[in-house]
């Protein structure tokens, strides 16, 4: 059935990104709050690894000033591959 609003369309997409990452939302929220952790502690090599292995599972994360937000993206080849 074809989504009846963009918002409904990104919800679709973002709940498939998912499942290809094999995450829940939960479980991405906690490597989202790790991440955030890091960049406090300016562990930065920490926080830019976390958002390598999530773009390489399909999930972008983008910093704006209320908070992290993600959305979907095409998988990246990791570079162990």
């Amino acid at each position: 059935m074809p989504p009846s609003s963009l918002a409904e369309a990104l919800k679709q997409l973002k709940g498939h990104a998912l499942t290809r990452a094999k995450l829940t939302e939960e479980q991405l929220q906690e490597q989202i709050e790790q991440r955030n952790v890091a960049r406090k502690n300016k562990q930065f090599e920490v926080s830019d690894g976390i958002r390598k292995h999530l773009a390489t599972l399909g999930i972008a994360l983008m910093d704006e000033p209320t908070g992290t937000i993600w959305r979907p993206r095409e998988p990246e080849r990791s570079e162990e591959s």
